[in-house]
């Protein structure tokens, strides 16, 4: 008859917590996210896409004080004697001929600061998200799962507690709860830092858009932009699970977003040179990438923030292409992880 063995006696300084499904899936993610805040590399890239939010609305805000500072007689029409192009001014710049250069100083500097003004400062900061922040959070999500098969952690992770499928659920989470945290503050910022730099321009914000629809669909605009980034972000973790590298996520997760445009035109054009039914097929075809379907669903929510037009794409085919896309993704990286040999 087996003896039962007794269980280990812990001191009361540990505290082992719920072990329910769960708990330890909560307490895993926990454990995830600390790693990541205690990695000198993800305050890196934070701090690099507050660097990027402040130099995109530095550059405007330059531009524009550029303008300001201009004298108004330059924006007069040139002199006919020197300049044949019309309008010109074969006379002496008159009291009328200065307002008209004044108005058109003000209509410029209202262009130029556009992007410090809603709804183009939470285009822009939506776009630093999609641009900085895509290449960022692909980056850290490609290095917290690649990395624990360079350093060889993943033998001891996956040969006792969590289970492998809680391990994959933990770092789902983590990137999730790091894509939500990153982007929200680059907007944040972004909104903050284009509202103040916008004071020097002396026109105000257009505070009667704020209303609650317009709120709702920026809402969502937010919404889509940080879904994208989650799908990319699983591209990039499914692709370091199968390489058991950081390099094979980082770099092909890269590769896919920078392809797809190219990969995209060449197609429409092909298909534009072929006539009949396989023409259209493969023009249609840029309609189930990654960038065509989260564009279509930005440019959808625009049309009420922006006074811009639809997209070509319903809202309901790129939502089912996208999570196509992410349930592939995710479930590739589960069955790699669930049948992955760990004793070499």
């Amino acid at each position: 008859m087996r003896r039962k063995v007794p269980a280990p006696i812990r001191t009361k300084t540990v505290f082992m917590g719920r072990m329910d499904y769960s708990s330890v899936v909560l307490r895993q993610i926990a454990v995830e996210l600390y790693k990541i805040r205690r990695r000198t590399m993800s305050k890196v890239l934070f701090w690099l896409c507050i660097a990027a939010t402040l130099v995109t609305f530095g550059l405007v805000v330059l531009n524009t004080i550029m303008v300001l500072r201009s004298p108004t007689d330059s924006f007069l029409p040139p002199s006919c004697t020197l300049s044949p192009v019309q309008p010109c001014l074969n006379h002496p710049a008159t009291a009328n001929d200065l307002l008209q250069a004044a108005q058109m100083k003000a209509t410029v500097v209202h262009n130029t600061s556009n992007a410090l003004r809603l709804p183009d400062a939470l285009n822009v900061a939506t776009q630093i998200v999609q641009l900085v922040g895509l290449i960022l959070i692909i980056i850290l999500a490609g290095t917290i799962v690649g990395g624990e098969y360079s350093g060889g952690t993943i033998r001891l992770i996956l040969t006792r507690s969590p289970t492998r499928t809680q391990f994959l659920i933990a770092k789902i989470g983590a990137i999730s709860i790091c894509i939500v945290i990153g982007a929200l503050t680059i907007i944040g910022v972004g909104l903050v830092l284009s509202t103040l730099l916008n004071l020097i321009t002396g026109i105000p914000q257009p505070v009667q858009l704020l209303t609650g629809m317009w709120l709702f669909h920026a809402s969502l605009y937010i919404l889509i932009a940080l879904f994208g980034l989650l799908v990319y972000a699983m591209l990039a973790l499914c692709l370091a699970t199968v390489g058991r590298a950081t390099a094979s996520g980082v770099a092909g997760a890269l590769t896919w977003a920078l392809l797809e445009p190219v990969v995209g035109n060449i197609l429409y054009l092909v298909g534009s040179s072929v006539k009949g039914p396989l023409g259209s097929i493969i023009q249609a075809i840029p309609d189930y990438f990654i960038r065509n379907t989260i564009d279509a669903l930005l440019q959808n929510q625009a049309q009420y923030i922006e006074n811009t037009g639809p997209s070509m794409l319903t809202n309901a085919h790129a939502l089912i292409v996208l999570l196509v896309y992410l349930l592939i993704f995710i479930g590739i990286a589960w069955r790699s992880t669930m049948g992955r040999d760990v004793t070499n």
